[in-house]
């Protein structure tokens, strides 16, 4: 199955209602985002991305779904665009990172002909989760970490990712992932244990489940002073 995208429905088209959203040269993508159970998704934000990834002339393309899932990009440029929907709290992260979308994505192209398209996008099914605490393994002190997930089946598909001491991460369901928890000054913390990369274990779950892992990070070994 693939992950986190469906494509339900998409139709390109102009229409009265569109025509407002639109000037020469410029067009609209409008839409609606559906959670794994086809319900709108509330409150989720909505990427669109050139798609040959040249510069934007622009902030990026983001905007949120309202209180019926629907979303509107207006008066964008024609041309090809890739389309992301993310809700993490939901269970539904960035799949504009590689490692969740798995280089599955919805793409539209506006043309000057056709200046306005309209999609449903379905997302799921919803991610797994790992949580706990990383502190100090001497004094017990909470620390900020970078966590670390790739892909066993394509380490070139892999995130790093800012996280308070109470962290938590969302990881493909259905997926092995290898697990490394860093922070400066301390040892490289990794799931399985430091052993032969190729051996360590990696971390499977199902859509929904959650692991808690608290992680305890040694300090690095301070040289000796030397005398004078």
């Amino acid at each position: 199955m693939k992950w986190l995208i469906a494509l339900a429905s998409l139709a390109l088209l102009v229409s009265p209602d569109s025509i407002s959203c639109t000037t020469k040269g410029k067009g609209s993508i409008s839409g609606t985002i559906l959670d794994e159970k086809g319900m709108p998704l509330v409150g989720a934000m909505v990427r669109a991305d050139l798609i040959d990834s040249r510069p934007m002339g622009k902030a990026l393309n983001l905007v949120e779904t309202d209180a019926n899932g629907h979303f509107l990009f207006s008066l964008i440029e024609l041309t090809s665009y890739k389309i992301f929907a993310m809700k993490e709290s939901a269970g539904y992260p960035n799949t504009a990172a590689a490692f969740y979308s798995h280089q599955v994505f919805l793409t539209v192209t506006l043309t000057e002909s056709m200046p306005t398209a309209d999609i449903t996008l379905k997302l799921g099914p919803p991610a797994a989760m790992v949580t706990g605490i990383v502190t100090n393994a001497i004094t017990a002190a909470p620390l900020d970490v970078s966590v670390l997930l790739r892909r066993v089946s394509d380490p070139d598909e892999w995130i790093s990712i800012g996280q308070r001491a109470a962290y938590r991460v969302l990881v493909p369901p259905d997926a092995d992932v290898f697990v490394e928890v860093s922070a400066p000054g301390y040892k490289t913390w990794y799931y399985g244990g430091p052993s032969d990369s190729l051996k360590r274990p990696p971390i499977r779950l199902d859509s929904g489940k959650e692991m808690k892992l608290d992680i305890k990070l040694e300090p690095e070994m301070q040289p000796e002073n030397q005398a004078d």
